[in-house]
């Protein structure tokens, strides 16, 4: 009997494995590894190569993650390659044995006007701290920062005009199970606080950290080990998602990307990459950790492993790009020059997603433009973050070996809409 009751305990694990997690990835393996994948970009971006120029490509390199405020670009950038080669948390690189006593990456702002190039200087921040910089966040300036002893949250100020940063406060979730931070959300302050507090959420991409096995699992099985927590001054850190297949970008709204009727205020939008997923949540500032602080909306299902997002300046639109080709990844890292790793961005229209809501906080469907599927990574390899800006007819586009940001025209031709209204 016991022989009996174990074998159905095994079969009803095995078909339970089977039916959340192999049988969904094994439909979702083709497109989401590009097998399947038309490799054209959608026809009003099909000359955008062709325009695009290299933003001091000799100083810049490895900007895995950049943001746009205005007319100045913030990046997070790689100083030294063969370091960032061996210690990558992201990309599962843990060599501790570095040549070197301190990880020092760079954090640049660029004039998009003028193209002019700024290394911001950090005089108070801690000359033996490791600063190996992933992803920076909008004013005040918050940064994940993967030190050799815990992955960690920096939060920097800006004035604008200023050629250096304040270094104002670190905060560190590793007790609170924030072992593997990725991207932040900072929680833009009301216009009543008089005394704005620190508010963010960052996603965990995994449960292991230094497990190459737990590592292994993780990505192959697409186990939920992703999670998203939030941090204020009153809560410290806390969990307010989890059970996601690593939870990487995040994306929220702040007052200059809102339109008259606040529709999508307070809406975060967050990639489960290994889903090929972005999922929209809505919260409450202030009280995010609090029950009903922070409710799912709905998800988005994409063809391909995004990796971060971005939001337009005029909040028309979510931007996300990643990986077209992941498992060609690995390699790529290891032999950048030898082997290529695909680029992708796609964005999708946020003016028809608030279009409807239902009862239950549902949103309705909406457009997806294809802007770049490059299988060759001729305007980059290994894309992580891009972004466009419809007025200017610009778009910036970066990743994790790209020499350089680079900017394109956005369209080559009459844009999307434009036709419509004429012909009306």
């Amino acid at each position: 009997m016991e022989r009996f009751t174990a074998k159905v305990a095994f079969t009803a694990a095995t078909t339970v494995l089977a039916a959340y997690f192999i049988l969904p990835w094994a439909l979702k393996y083709p497109i989401l590894l590009g097998k399947n994948r038309v490799w054209e970009p959608d026809p009003q971006f099909a000359n955008l190569r062709e325009t695009c120029i290299a933003l001091h490509p000799s100083q810049l390199r490895g900007c895995e993650k950049f943001k746009i405020v205005g007319d100045i670009l913030f990046a997070a950038c790689i100083s030294n390659w063969e370091s960032r080669r061996k210690w990558f948390p992201p990309m599962g690189k843990l060599d501790m044995s570095l040549g070197e006593d301190v990880i020092r990456d760079s954090l640049y702002m660029v004039d998009l006007k003028t193209q002019k190039l700024t290394l911001l200087s950090m005089p108070d921040f801690p000359k033996h701290v490791d600063f190996c910089v992933h992803a920076p966040g909008d004013f005040s300036i918050y940064m994940v920062n993967h030190r050799r002893d815990a992955s960690v949250v920096e939060n920097f100020s800006y004035k604008s005009g200023s050629e250096e940063v304040s270094h104002m406060a670190t905060y560190n979730g590793v007790q609170q199970g924030l072992i593997n931070p990725n991207d932040i959300f900072a929680v833009p302050p009301s216009s009543s606080d008089s005394s704005p507090q620190s508010e963010f959420f960052v996603t965990n991409d995994h449960y292991f950290r230094s497990s190459k096995l737990g590592r292994i699992l993780e990505n192959y099985l697409r186990l939920p080990t992703g999670s998203v927590y939030y941090y204020s001054n009153p809560t410290g850190f806390r969990r307010v998602v989890r059970g996601l297949s690593n939870a990487n970008g995040i994306a929220g709204f702040n007052p200059r990307q809102l339109d008259s009727t606040h529709v999508l205020a307070n809406m975060v939008f967050v990639a489960s990459i290994l889903e090929g997923i972005v999922t929209a949540y809505r919260y409450v500032p202030g009280k995010a950790a609090e029950k009903g602080g922070f409710v799912k909306l709905r998800d988005f299902a994409f063809d391909f492993v995004m990796d971060n997002l971005a939001i337009s300046q005029d909040g028309r639109w979510l931007y996300l790009t990643g990986h077209g080709e992941p498992a060609k990844l690995d390699w790529h890292w290891r032999s950048p020059n030898e082997v290529s790793s695909a680029s992708v961005s796609y964005r999708m229209s946020l003016t028809e997603l608030g279009a409807y809501f239902g009862k239950r906080g549902e949103m309705g469907e909406s457009r997806v433009e294809k802007i770049v599927v490059d299988r060759m990574g001729l305007i980059g390899n290994a894309s992580t973050t891009a972004v466009g800006d419809d007025m200017l007819n610009k778009y910036w586009i970066s990743g994790l070996t790209f020499r350089g940001i680079m900017e394109c025209s956005l369209y080559t031709s009459i844009p999307h809409g434009e036709e419509e209204e004429e012909s009306d």
